[in-house]
């Protein structure tokens, strides 16, 4: 769940009149007395008076100021969660353009990214940059992404560069949510021996999102099984496991939710790749 700015002005048309009704009718679709969870990245600070009564709303706090986040929780927003870009670069980031030679390859499906080289000091130095200036927002936790870059690029330098940046976001004293990163996680929870996250969240362990087609379905039961048993393996290690699915259709919508909630997972299902509010 890459979030690109540029990318979601063009498919997400901002809906400023839309109630809190329809934010709602996103989120309730999880078991009853669930914890509300709702991820809203592809959204700026104009979405904050339809925002109420969220348990935990993860946002892209880039693009929210102090004032703003301070605003969220008086409409009763109890946690709020940042979204960070730890394993690539964005086009659409200003600072983003210093590191190119620091990039180990382009990102399938989003053009506009390329993966990172983490285990360099100038990036390294750059996140921590980035986790200050959030800290100083007043968010309560990071949803870290692209811990992928470890499947990608399985070096040592990269899980040990992951590490230290965990180990910085860990030092604030905030909670951290790992977004996807299977394949870093499981090696994280397996090997060290204390573990600094809180939580994980993964994308389309019951629905599935074709690019090649632009359409949302469910995903093939394999797929579903090994992000099952991946979850289950973080809720062994202490951590909440969340899931975020994709889905516009209300019976695939129910079937996920349902999923989530026989699993003690905590879910938000959208009806867009670009996670703002309305399409």
């Amino acid at each position: 769940m890459r979030k690109k700015k540029l990318f979601l002005r063009k498919i997400c048309v901002l809906v400023l009149i839309l109630s809190t009704a329809l934010l709602s009718a996103c989120s309730d679709d999880s078991s009853d007395g669930a914890e509300k969870y709702v991820v809203l990245i592809g959204e700026d600070s104009e979405i904050i008076e339809k925002l109420s009564d969220i348990d935990l709303l993860v946002i892209d706090a880039e693009y929210f100021s102090k004032n703003d986040i301070a605003r969220l929780r008086e409409n009763g927003i109890r946690e709020i969660y940042s979204y960070i870009n730890i394993g690539s670069i964005e086009s659409f980031r200003s600072y983003d353009t210093d590191f190119e030679k620091y990039t180990l390859g382009a990102y399938e499906n989003w053009p506009e990214e390329k993966w990172i080289d983490v285990s360099a000091p100038e990036w390294q130095a750059c996140t921590a940059s980035r986790v200050d200036a959030l800290v100083q927002k007043g968010v309560d936790g990071f949803f870290v992404d692209n811990t992928d870059v470890y499947y990608n690029y399985p070096q040592e330098s990269i899980y040990d560069g992951i590490l230290t940046i965990l180990d910085y976001m860990d030092h604030t004293g905030r909670k951290i949510m790992i977004n996807g990163g299977d394949c870093f996680v499981k090696k994280y929870l397996t090997t060290e021996k204390s573990v600094l996250i809180d939580g994980v969240n993964q994308e389309n362990v019951f629905t599935a999102y074709d690019f090649s087609k632009d359409i949302y379905t469910k995903n093939d039961q394999s797929t579903r099984e090994y992000y099952t048993e991946y979850l289950d393996l973080a809720m062994s290690h202490g951590c909440t496991a969340y899931t975020l699915e994709y889905a516009m259709d209300p019976t695939i919508r129910r079937q996920a939710a349902a999923y989530a909630g026989k699993h003690g997972y905590i879910c938000y299902i959208s009806d867009n790749i670009g996670l703002c509010l309305g399409r």
